[in-house]
């Protein structure tokens, strides 16, 4: 005994998807440095400053351009080159202990950084 199938409507939905597809990469970079902005500005509030009037790591925390591994896109959030001695204060060295302020950014930033993004996604692809 066979039976018939009909679907209609089936082509609005593949227009939809494929709609969604072409407006995804842009939003998905919008969301990442939303995300990122806010650990960055955390970031900036812990990092240690001088004292003396120059230039402070906490100034100098940028966002780098999207990268896309095995497990999909991110961004990094850190010091600029000049600023190197940040990882330092991070980690420590054999003579010095740890002042970690990136770290503790981002672990405090999660749930933020989480909603910020779902909601960047949520609306730039009319979800």
């Amino acid at each position: 005994m066979a039976g018939n199938l009909t679907l209609e409507g089936m082509d609005e939905i593949l227009d939809r998807l494929k709609e969604l597809g072409q407006r995804a990469a842009p939003v998905e970079n919008q969301a990442l440095y939303a995300g990122a902005k806010i650990v960055q500005e955390n970031a900036g509030q812990k990092a240690p400053r001088s004292l003396e009037a120059k230039e402070h790591l906490a100034d100098n925390i940028v966002i780098c351009e999207p990268k896309q591994d095995e497990n999909g896109k991110y961004v990094e959030v850190g010091p600029t080159a000049p600023f190197f001695y940040g990882k330092f204060l991070e980690y420590g060295t054999s003579k010095m202990t740890a002042r970690p302020f990136m770290g503790p950014a981002q672990a405090e930033s999660k749930k933020q950084v989480l909603e910020t993004i779902r909601q960047t996604l949520k609306a730039g692809l009319d979800i």
